[in-house]
């Protein structure tokens, strides 16, 4: 099979998919825009870089900018030899960046920055010196050494790969702040045993620039190493990540496969975390949770939620140059004992929880208040997209359901759950049935108003946003709040005090008006022809294309040793669930010690409606709105009566 621009995979699963979302379909990048309407207004593009945010720098390619590389280590003897590779394979090694959250016992293991610079000095002395690629400058101890951070912790303190990684995202913010990171640099996370094409970071920028989407993240489950080199089958096949499974949490599953593709191409957002490769801004506003410790299911599609919220788009690569040594890393009992690490089936249940939360799925906070404050803090999800947006609104039926004065109904537009084609809240692989591995249509939203640098801030201690009120474009805008004004120290509403229903009325409506308006406006400002920049870089790229290759893979299947029985002992806990767990460690690996404390708000009891079945939560939305209408009438029949009286005296 062959196609002018490629083609996709989607499976053979007929009766999850039916007949039509199985086999392979032609890729359409066009569709990404227009949905596969012909009407010019149904056409929506990402949003590019604007003149107003580019630092002075050119809008596509590397130039001016460094290339930071995160890799999360555990007792890794393959970390060493991923830096050699890393750097001699590397066409502008000087400009990359490098911070290793080593993971190790010093007496057993290799140090990964002592190991990669004795392998550079025997490679020196093999070769008689020469460039980098061949060993770095005669008498040059250690080339690029200057250029790698160690961030060094015991492994018996380790406690799994979103620890480490969160680890690594809290050294970024610092450098951030301290201006050795810029948002307009390109980032890359993955794994600590890897291998590399020639040239392999210029490739990564001129793939990412092929997107047209400053919000784009490459992502995906990259190549054995023994593809190395090769072009996959003919046919530059990739693995294209585009479902989930449900364990205990959702997962990363049933990997498909794309051909011949002419650039990348948008998924459902489903993230893999061997290779994430964007601009900085992404890793600087999404880093990873680092009070999840014991996860390995559900990191993943957690961290694709948070992305997609905060505005970014997950692609497919539409070829792959950095690859992943799985038998040397998987084969190996050391680096598959982080399950060993310094974590409770508490903490693990914890974790659970929290996730759960953020996802609106079943074992979460069902209190809709308490789990907002989550979602709005420093790891929750972002508010240019929602994931089932919840919208908070007073309503006159306090002399029905007296729950703290208000009864509060919640609103949901599931973007992400829409989009993705998950059923986060039934844990089910599809809420349609049709599969979304093929050609999907981009969803828009409103930038921030100060652009796509602009990073949010947190208090350190609770983790809430600092940036409040929030911009009218956030989904998180209540105008009943935001409106009033900025130095807001509470979410909730300060008056108790009963409103006239009419005044009631006309604010929610205008409410409601105000977020359609947004939604619109974020339509137009993605319509047209702003990637048209884009297009003629993607033509002039195309005409470089290399021959590389792919290997679709599983999905990683590391051994987490006591972390699954852990997992299964925190699932019988009965014990009580902290919404916000303890932090896992002391200030020496940059996280606080104690607890969340965040700000008193008062919260809905849980004998609210939200948590009676949904026939009887319909039954009784159906009687408030009857009450409603009724008291309305009765309002406005007094007010007839009332005048007539006066007009008799």
């Amino acid at each position: 099979m062959s196609a002018e621009k490629g083609t996709i995979f989607l499976g053979v699963d007929e009766k999850t998919w039916g007949k039509e979302g199985t086999g392979w379909v032609d890729y359409d990048p066009e569709f990404e825009c227009t949905g596969g309407s012909s009407d010019p207004k149904d056409r929506h593009c990402p949003h590019v870089l604007k003149s107003t945010d580019d630092m002075g720098l050119n809008h596509s390619g590397r130039e001016g900018r460094l290339l930071h590389v995160n890799l999360a280590s555990f007792r890794d003897p393959l970390c060493p030899r991923t830096l050699k590779y890393m750097f001699t394979k590397a066409k502008r090694p000087q400009d990359i960046r490098v911070r290793v959250l080593q993971q190790s016992i010093p007496e057993e293991d290799v140090d990964c920055l002592g190991g990669y610079c004795q392998m550079m000095a025997e490679l020196r002395n093999e070769t008689g010196g020469g460039d980098t690629s061949k060993g770095g400058p005669a008498g040059k101890d250690c080339p690029h050494r200057d250029q790698v951070f160690i961030h060094q912790i015991h492994a018996s303190e380790a406690a799994g790969p979103t620890f480490a990684r969160g680890l690594i995202g809290i050294d970024m913010l610092k450098a951030f702040e301290e201006k050795k990171i810029s948002q307009q640099d390109f980032c890359m996370s993955t794994d600590s045993h890897m291998d590399f094409e020639p040239e392999w970071d210029e490739r990564m920028v001129e793939m990412w620039d092929l997107t047209g989407n400053e919000y784009a993240v490459l992502s995906t489950y990259v190549a054995n190493i023994d593809q190395l080199g090769q072009n996959l089958n003919g046919v530059h096949e990739v693995p294209h990540l585009c479902m989930v499974t449900f364990t205990s949490q959702v997962r990363t599953h049933a990997t498909k496969c794309a051909r011949n593709l002419i650039k990348p191409k948008l998924t459902n957002a489903i993230w893999g975390a061997g290779l994430s490769f964007s601009k900085c801004h992404a890793e600087l506003k999404v880093p990873v949770d680092p009070h999840t410790p014991g996860i390995f299911d559900g990191e993943e599609f957690n961290r694709a939620a948070r992305f997609w919220t905060h505005g970014y788009d997950i692609y497919t690569p539409h070829r792959v140059y950095v690859l992943h040594d799985y038998p040397g890393s998987q084969h190996n009992p050391k680096t598959a004992s982080w399950g060993h690490g310094k974590f409770t089936s508490a903490d693990l249940q914890n974790a659970y929880y929290r996730l759960n939360t953020l996802l609106d799925m079943p074992g979460g906070e069902s209190d809709p208040e308490k789990a907002l404050v989550l979602k709005r803090s420093k790891y929750g999800l972002g508010d240019r997209r929602s994931l089932g947006k919840v919208i908070l609104r007073r309503h006159i039926c306090w002399y029905i359901f007296s729950v703290s004065s208000k009864l509060f109904l919640l609103l949901n537009a599931d973007d992400l759950i829409q989009f993705s084609g998950i059923d986060l809240r039934h844990k089910r692989v599809t809420i349609d049935g049709k599969n979304r591995c093929g050609n999907i249509q981009w969803v828009p939203f409103a930038e921030h108003p100060k652009g796509v640098n602009f990073i949010p801030r947190y208090n350190d201690t609770t983790e809430e946003p600092l940036d409040i009120p929030y911009d009218k474009t956030s989904v998180w805008y209540n105008p009943q709040i935001d409106g009033v004004g900025a130095g807001l120290v509470s979410r909730v509403a300060k008056s108790k005090v009963e409103e006239d229903p009419a005044i009631v009325q006309k604010k929610n409506a205008e409410d409601e008006a105000a977020g359609v308006a947004h939604k619109n406006e974020a339509k137009e400002l993605a319509r047209g022809n702003l990637s048209d920049e884009h297009k003629a870089l993607s033509d002039t790229l195309r005409s470089k294309d290399s021959e590389v290759q792919q290997l679709p893979e599983v999905g990683h299947k590391e051994v987490i040793s006591n972390a699954a029985a852990a997992a299964l002992k925190a699932e019988q806990m009965e014990n009580e669930i902290h919404m916000f767990p303890p932090l896992l460690r002391g200030t020496d690996n940059g996280i606080p010690k104690g607890r969340f404390h965040f700000t008193p708000i008062q919260l809905v009891s849980k004998h609210g409606v939200q948590h009676l079945p949904l026939q009887v939560q319909l039954s009784v939305l159906m009687m408030v709105i009857g009450i409603f209408a009724a008291v309305i009438v009765s309002v406005g029949n007094n007010n007839t009566s009332t005048s007539k009286s006066k007009k008799r005296g």
